[in-house]
């Protein structure tokens, strides 16, 4: 099985956790790594895009890793992860909340039109990305988050908190915060977590784009 294909099979499997939380079939610990569900790629910029008429809602709320930064729409994660959704005969309305350039704080201002607009049934958070490649301090992506989780709670949506990719290795105090700042997280306010949902493509250059961030499908 060639590593793209071991990807999308790895984020396939990851999904099964939120749609148990759709069922009520009860919520994961917060230390545990949750799914990630599904949304359809919009251009890069664009806002939230809906598809789906029927079924659950889901919100997916990030910056150009959920919006499939130049990647054709079927090519993007969403649309391989909508696929087998389908093929499972799984119907949901998917609204694809990622915009390309995004900090927490960009996405928290956008919260309303984003997200409460949509009324849903779940929220995937997947944010925090360009708050650590602009080197901000962690308190403030960590405090822009809780706030999005704050207005989650307060509209009655469950959410799944989606962590950023950072070296294992030699981390800086930053790095720290920055890698403890999900985990607090999801501790703190009960909700399901994954590490990180680029793990399967981390340093491989055959499934990265030349940046090195963005995975090629």
């Amino acid at each position: 099985m060639c590593g793209r294909q071991r990807y999308h099979r790895y984020m396939r499997r990851l999904i099964a956790l939120a749609f148990l939380l759709l069922a009520g079939c009860g919520q994961p610990p917060a230390q545990q790594e949750a799914a990630m569900p599904v949304a359809n790629s919009p251009a890069v910029g664009e806002g939230p895009v809906m598809t789906r008429q029927n079924g659950p809602t889901i919100v997916m709320l990030g910056d150009s890793l959920t919006a499939g930064y130049e990647l054709a729409e079927d090519e993007a994660l969403p649309a391989v992860v909508q696929r087998y959704l389908a093929s499972r005969g799984i119907n949901t309305r998917i609204v694809n909340a990622g915009v390309s350039g995004d900090t927490t704080a960009d996405a928290l201002n956008r919260y309303d039109w984003s997200v409460a607009s949509a009324r849903p049934e779940l929220l995937v958070i997947a944010l925090g990305a360009n708050d650590f490649m602009n080197g901000l301090a962690p308190e403030r992506p960590k405090k822009n988050l809780a706030a999005i989780l704050d207005r989650a709670k307060a509209d009655g949506i469950p959410a799944v908190l989606i962590g950023v990719a950072i070296p294992e290795r030699n981390l800086s105090p930053q790095d720290q915060a920055y890698a403890a700042i999900y985990p607090d997280l999801a501790q703190e306010y009960g909700v399901p977590y994954m590490k990180n949902f680029m793990a399967p493509v981390a340093g491989r250059s055959d499934l990265l784009m030349e940046d090195g961030l963005h995975p090629t499908a």
